[in-house]
């Protein structure tokens, strides 16, 4: 059984610190980005709304999966604005879930070290079912739907098929506990990373490691790929990094919070958001690595995020789950409006943004 420390035991962030950039004063929320609030759902005996440790939205589709510490799968849908079904195959914490990007199957993955999969078609009950020794914590789904890759307490990979869940491959990890693993656009490449801070790339069509390098100095908890196939990592040491796999030396962090980050989620070319331990939404551009904004209606630690049909999702430990609208105009520039002001006593806007490529940005 995997401690509630785990995941609440997080010190939370103040919302003004100093960083590499000087002392800055918070950003606002993005104007147009209105967000609905969903409350979770008491279930069997619980006596408290269940906090949300995953959230998956169906491309092409109006469901949002939501997932926690109750042991339910909940899939919300946002045509009707109710819950349409609350799945309950699972016998632990459910660590998270993941929509096919072909909207045809929702697989979750928790703490009862069961992978599960769940055909869009019929909820009524799972497609299939397959075990791990141990407990699965995250979930990657291929671009073409085909394969699932499932980490967790030990040191594998698994490669899945998706259709019945079987092993196809399995890699060795740099260490035990991994909390990240991701696929890149193009499927070729998967990456994993974990508590020792250390990311590892498998080229797939060749069966073998194509990168390792130390990119964090704590617990990774969250991998994504760009579509250009730079790899985003997030972590335990309050650090975002741009990873250049073709070019190390260029790979570069954007600047340090005072808080754990969770999840971090591309939303455009030059836009990503992150969140983490305090509670927050951080939208950041690359162009610039600047913080161009701030979501922060959480009143918990913000666990996940997803991204999809111009709709940013998150999860919290306050037991919610929150649909952003993004302002299309905005999207469409890639670049969102700056939002904060940097105090006169603080560097120049220039200074503030300047990163030595390959080195770590500190505080």
């Amino acid at each position: 059984m995997i401690q509630r420390r785990t995941f609440l035991g997080t010190v939370l962030g103040a919302s003004v610190c100093l960083t590499s950039r000087g002392l800055l004063a918070s950003p606002t929320k993005p104007r147009d980005w209105s967000s609905q609030v969903i409350q979770t759902v008491r279930h069997g005996k619980l006596k408290r709304r269940p906090i949300v440790t995953g959230v998956s939205l169906q491309p092409q589709g109006n469901l949002l999966a939501i997932v926690g510490d109750d042991h339910y799968v909940s899939l919300y849908d946002m045509a009707t604005n109710g819950y349409a079904e609350h799945l309950k195959e699972h016998k632990d914490w459910v660590r998270d879930a993941k929509f096919s990007p072909d909207g045809k199957m929702l697989f979750t993955c928790g703490n009862d070290h069961q992978l599960i999969g769940w055909s869009t078609d019929d909820l009524s009950e799972s497609a299939f079912s397959t075990r791990r020794k141990d407990a699965i914590i995250k979930l990657a789904i291929s671009s073409d739907s085909q394969q699932i890759a499932s980490v967790g307490f030990n040191r594998d990979l698994v490669i899945h098929d998706a259709s019945t869940g079987r092993e196809r491959d399995r890699f060795r990890c740099p260490c035990d506990d991994i909390h990240a693993v991701a696929f890149s656009a193009d499927g070729k490449l998967v990456a994993a990373g974990g508590r020792c801070g250390t990311i590892r790339v498998w080229n797939l069509d060749k069966s073998k490691k194509a990168h390792e390098f130390k990119s964090h100095r704590r617990r990774i908890r969250s991998l994504e790929f760009s579509e250009s196939g730079d790899l985003v990592s997030a972590g335990d040491d309050q650090i975002v990094r741009i990873n250049k796999l073709d070019d190390p030396m260029s790979s570069f962090a954007l600047p340090r919070h005072a808080a754990k980050l969770f999840a971090v989620k591309v939303i455009s070319p030059s836009v990503i958001a992150t969140s983490g331990s305090d509670n927050q939404i951080h939208i950041w551009n690359l162009d610039n690595l600047s913080e161009v904004g701030l979501l922060s209606d959480h009143t918990g630690t913000v666990s996940s995020l997803d991204f999809s049909q111009g709709k940013l999702v998150s999860g919290s430990f306050d037991a919610t789950a929150r649909i952003w609208t993004i302002d299309p105009d905005e999207l469409a520039k890639g670049v969102l409006p700056p939002t904060f002001s940097t105090p006169s006593s603080s560097p120049s806007a220039s200074a503030s943004r300047s990163v030595t490529p390959g080195v770590w940005t500190r505080r």
